[in-house]
């Protein structure tokens, strides 16, 4: 009986308190839903604002986007398309993300343009979600990072329309002439796809 009792402190003891489990140990993100950034020189950059992220510890965390010169500059037509992501906590850059083809302003809000949207997954992530470059024919990227204590992941990077923002659901399609249309919602806990391929949801992270 003694070392019955001496095994099951043992082993009550070596077990991980959930406490001690960080967030990203438990979720997983689906790599299929990410298509690579692509970002190949030569580069020159100006800064073309900064925001902080809403409902992040009292404005520590900020995101800076940069124009790059070399690629968009020279065009007013195509200028407002920035190609660099810096997420910072503080003073401290946190990562850095770029892309060729960049992102374009999400909106403007209270005559101020926006850069992204965020969401509240729950109390220790929020997404913040990036409309891709629009310009010519092309489709745009639709980006997704998750923002956790000092961590950045990417968790989606696909081709796609933003065609409406209602609370936490994206309406999204694949092409300008769709009338079928896909949606990413961000809530319970998760950022899912609903799509024909996955009508009842697939969830992403």
């Amino acid at each position: 009986m003694k070392y019955l009792i001496i095994i099951a402190v043992w082993l009550i003891s070596s077990i991980e308190p959930l406490s001690a489990i960080t967030p990203s140990a438990v979720c997983e993100i689906d790599s299929s839903m990410i298509e690579p950034l692509y970002f190949d020189g030569p580069h020159s950059f100006r800064i073309a604002d900064t925001q902080t992220v809403p409902d992040m510890e009292n404005g520590q965390f900020t995101v800076s986007w940069y124009v790059d010169t070399e690629e968009w500059d020279f065009d007013p037509q195509t200028n407002h398309i920035f190609s660099k992501i810096v997420f910072k906590k503080g003073n401290s850059i946190l990562a850095t993300f770029g892309d060729n083809e960049g992102w374009s302003y999400f909106g403007v809000e209270n005559s101020k343009a926006k850069m992204f949207k965020s969401f509240k997954i729950n109390s220790d992530y929020t997404a913040i979600v990036f409309r891709g470059g629009v310009y010519a024919a092309g489709v745009p990227k639709l980006t997704i990072f998750v923002l956790c204590g000092n961590e950045v992941k990417l968790v989606f990077n696909k081709e796609y329309f933003i065609e409406n923002v209602n609370n936490n659901k994206i309406t999204i399609k694949r092409d300008s002439q769709d009338t079928e249309y896909d949606y990413l919602t961000i809530t319970n806990g998760h950022v899912s796809i609903i799509t024909k391929e996955h009508p009842t949801g697939k969830i992403i992270f």
